[in-house]
């Protein structure tokens, strides 16, 4: 009998109301006096859990010369409830996913030191962003590209992207038109433009997808990675802003 409470406990009844529905389960209708009587439930509780299994639809009754007589509706009404439940949580579903969808994003961040972890992030971006998708790139300013190593191992890795067909929109200051800028015009997949005289970025930012990366270009070169939807979708905002100064 305790497993046989328990198991009801679990569908929605309460420890009273368990003993009403089992006892009236039992001894077919009767009234009140009968039920506070072999439950050893308080008068005003057995009440209480009478009208709550009534209007869960497990007691039912019907008036008397003597008064109400409650009795307990057939246990496949148990069935019926847990199909009833079934279906509600079904309805309820599609809902919470579209809650669990819409929640704000975890931003992601990562430190890549060193030429090593500069190169790893290049690769990232190459091997994140997918076929014939865009990469936004605010590029250094002429001064970084003085170091012969990286322009060589950009010009490999613009390669890797051109393989993808990836699309390079490029923007860079006017002092990379002659070197630079002319190699990375003769790029299929790239377009460039040069900001007025007089802009300097001291880090280049690529964006593509949720992520942005900004590179430092130092004596020990810094890689700062965010994943971060809002963040790159300001960034591009800033980057047609920039795009449309640009010649």
């Amino acid at each position: 009998m305790e497993e046989l409470e328990k198991e009801l406990k679990e569908l929605n009844l309460s420890g009273n109301e368990v003993k009403i529905y089992l006892f009236l389960l039992k001894i077919g209708g009767t009234t009140t006096g009968p039920i506070i009587k072999n439950t050893g439930i308080a008068n005003s509780r057995v009440y209480e859990s009478l009208n709550s299994l009534i209007d869960k639809g497990f007691v039912n009754y019907n008036v008397q010369s003597d008064g109400k007589h409650f009795s307990a509706v057939e246990p496949k009404i148990l069935i019926e409830k847990q199909e009833e439940r079934k279906r509600k949580i079904e309805q309820i579903i599609p809902k919470l996913n579209e809650l669990k969808n819409s929640k704000t994003e975890e931003t992601k961040t990562a430190v890549y030191e060193g030429f090593g972890g500069f190169k790893t992030a290049f690769r990232k971006i190459i091997e994140d962003c997918p076929e014939n998708e865009t990469i936004y790139i605010l590029g250094f300013s002429e001064q970084q590209f003085k170091s012969e190593s990286l322009k060589l191992f950009i010009s490999n890795m613009n390669l890797k992207s051109a393989q993808k067909k990836q699309k390079l929109r490029i923007i860079l200051d006017s002092s990379a038109r002659e070197t630079l800028g002319k190699d990375r015009e003769k790029e299929k997949f790239s377009e460039v433009r040069y900001m007025p005289e007089g802009y300097i970025s001291p880090a280049a930012v690529d964006i593509t997808g949720d992520y942005v990366y900004m590179f430092l270009w130092e004596d020990k070169p810094f890689v700062f990675m965010i994943k971060n939807k809002n963040l790159a979708e300001s960034f591009k905002h800033y980057f047609e802003f920039l795009w449309k100064l640009a010649k």
